[in-house]
């Protein structure tokens, strides 16, 4: 393999590290500082140019809160687990609160599907 030729797995893993690493605004300088890893590097990897190692992949799921599937197939659908995976970090004392903006959040949604009908 050529040394600019891309492996296809480093392609999938680096295009999902960007869409969760945006989905969950993360600027590219920020995630690298919590991986311990350089904002180039990073950009390498997400360019699909280089691959990871496992503890650096370990990282980036724990940091960004997704399961390791997640980065290594390309389907990104809604994933309930991640959400709740998120959640398993945050303080008790902010869990009602979080319940009470998911709720509100829902009832939004019922409603502007009850307005586009």
């Amino acid at each position: 393999m050529g040394a600019k030729e891309k492996k296809e797995i480093n392609i999938i893993v680096g295009n999902n590290i960007r869409f969760y690493r945006e989905k969950y605004n993360f600027t590219r300088e920020r995630l690298s500082e919590l991986i311990d890893v350089s904002p180039h590097f990073l950009y390498d990897v997400e360019c699909g140019t280089v691959g990871v190692s496992i503890s650096t992949f370990k990282k980036i799921c724990d940091v960004l809160g997704i399961s390791a599937d997640s980065l290594l197939w390309s389907d990104k659908k809604a994933d309930v687990s991640s959400i709740s995976k998120r959640l398993e970090h945050v303080d008790e004392k902010y869990v009602d609160i979080i319940d009470k903006l998911i709720q509100t959040q829902l009832e939004i949604i019922a409603i502007s599907k009850k307005e586009d009908n």
